[in-house]
């Protein structure tokens, strides 16, 4: 086990602590709930050694679809205190209200990505295993998490080929968005296609499947990471109940 933070905790204490992010601020729409759980995914990204930036993937993108969020929020939640009453119409309800999406979605993308990044997928199926689930399924999560860096490489390198071939795309109009997609998205989805097919053929090659259970040499060793990882979920989950129980404003 290598790494420093949540890279030594336990794979389902990363997933307990993902489940406790998401479900907080899903379950109570509240900014202050979806502020502690943004500042506690920066902070643990600082602790395991991972860059807060890299937890956004197409950061441009994902930014200005945050902005997009917070204003037609904003403009469309009419009730409330007027904060700006010209040019447009703003209340302090729909400055709340766009807050909290914004802040939400944040959440949603940036704790999922630190999950795939701070947890080893071999580790996490072996802990599906020692559950008595089926490995077949606890496989399935394997070549899910697998999947997700292979594709942002295949991008990336899709990318750095149209940039040395002098190929320069631009988004400013809907036909050059989807020329755009056309020369990215069909390369990428080729190369996984055939990223598929291997990963079938050395399967079927292996027997995949012939045994009805199957073991794991690997032990999980303890760190104090893990009773960490269960301590700042379940810290998100009261913070959100008491944020139900009380009302917090925003």
């Amino acid at each position: 086990m290598t790494g420093r933070g949540l890279h030594r905790a336990a794979p389902l204490a990363n997933a307990f602590l993902l489940l406790c992010m998401v479900g907080a601020v899903l379950a109570v729409p509240c900014v202050w709930v979806g502020a502690a759980a943004l500042v506690a995914i920066v902070s643990l990204a600082v602790a395991s050694g991972e860059r807060p930036a890299r937890l956004l993937p197409w950061r441009r993108f994902v930014l200005l679809f945050v902005v997009l969020l917070f204003v037609t929020q904003a403009l469309s939640v009419r009730t409330g205190v007027t904060v700006l009453a010209s040019p447009i119409r703003l209340t302090d309800e729909g400055l709340f209200s766009g807050a909290r999406m914004a802040l939400r979605f944040l959440v949603i993308i940036s704790a999922s990505a630190l999950f795939v990044r701070t947890t080893d997928p071999d580790r996490l199926a072996g802990s599906f295993i020692r559950l008595r689930v089926p490995y077949r399924y606890a496989y399935l999560i394997i070549l899910s998490l697998r999947f997700v860096p292979f594709f942002q490489d295949e991008l990336r390198a899709v990318r750095d080929a149209q940039k040395v071939r002098g190929i320069t795309f631009s988004v400013r109009s809907p036909r050059r968005v989807l020329r755009a997609v056309r020369y990215t998205f069909v390369p990428v989805l080729v190369s996984g296609l055939y990223r598929v097919d291997a990963i079938a053929i050395s399967m079927r090659g292996r027997c995949f499947g012939l045994s009805e259970t199957r073991t794991t040499s690997r032990q999980e060793l303890r760190s104090g990471w893990s009773p960490a990882a269960l301590a700042i979920g379940l810290l998100l989950v009261g913070l959100a109940v008491v944020a139900s129980v009380g009302r917090w404003r925003g």
